[in-house]
């Protein structure tokens, strides 16, 4: 939508009597904290869900949250987990001339395009009737994977080490029998020449938080094709699964 065009039905919607209407929306990673800062926030947008006007967008910042409050606390009905001090959220002013259906649509973690999913809410809202507080939630599933060693293109011989960092979507820590446990989690690498897989290798816990490592063997005759290896995450118990891959010389 064109600027002129914005501005155009922002006018009409300003000479309709439009009521300003506050919604808070909040960004989480699925069984952890809010997508904060510190893995780049998300990308919130508000839309109209019969135009597809967007009525708000922006990108969510600020604080994980209260880890004790979001993942040991026993959460009692209408009492607020998210709505605290520092805690990263995006509020949506919006300009409602009547009663509303949008689509919420939330993007990240932005600071890792390989990890970055999307989650998507409709609601009706009527003018003046703000959402506030913890507001709407939104969760993202998945793990921030990323293959530390070897680097992209690094040339590999019969086998190699490769070590991964691997946390919740919101940058928390994975540990074995921490809040996010990894004993309860699987870590696998695989090698691939010309996409076809040829080994596969378990990755263990490699004694620092969110650190996992392994030797993956190279069959004979896969360095004449084009290589990559990939690394997958799985926690099937709270619906979460990640993958980093990233190409290698032969």
């Amino acid at each position: 939508m064109g600027f002129v065009a914005s501005v155009c039905q922002a006018q009409d919607r300003a000479a309709a009597g439009a009521v300003p209407t506050r919604v808070m929306v909040r960004v989480v990673s699925r069984d952890a904290k809010v997508i904060g800062s510190g893995v780049g926030g998300a990308l919130v947008r508000v839309l109209d869900a019969g135009s597809g006007e967007v009525l708000a967008q922006g990108t969510q910042g600020g604080g994980t949250g209260d880890t004790r409050l979001i993942m040991a606390a026993a959460h009692s009905r209408g009492v607020s987990i998210y709505d605290t001090e520092g805690t990263a959220g995006f509020l949506a002013e919006l300009e409602l001339t009547r009663p509303t259906v949008v689509n919420i649509e939330a993007l990240g973690p932005l600071g890792f395009p390989q990890a970055t999913h999307s989650a998507m809410k409709q609601m009706l809202l009527l003018p003046g009737k703000h959402v506030e507080g913890d507001g709407v939630v939104l969760e993202l599933h998945g793990f921030i994977v990323e293959i530390l060693s070897p680097e992209p293109l690094t040339p590999v011989e019969e086998s190699f080490r490769l070590t991964a960092r691997v946390r919740m979507m919101c940058g928390c820590p994975i540990a074995p029998g921490g809040i996010w446990d990894a004993d309860n989690m699987e870590f696998v690498a695989r090698l691939k020449a010309d996409g076809a897989v040829v080994s596969t290798a378990p990755l263990r816990y490699a004694g620092e938080a969110s650190m996992f490592t392994g030797s993956v063997s190279v069959p004979g005759g896969a360095r004449d094709h084009d290589l990559t290896v990939e690394v997958l995450v799985s926690d099937p118990s709270s619906q979460n699964f990640g993958r980093h891959e990233i190409p290698l010389g032969g």
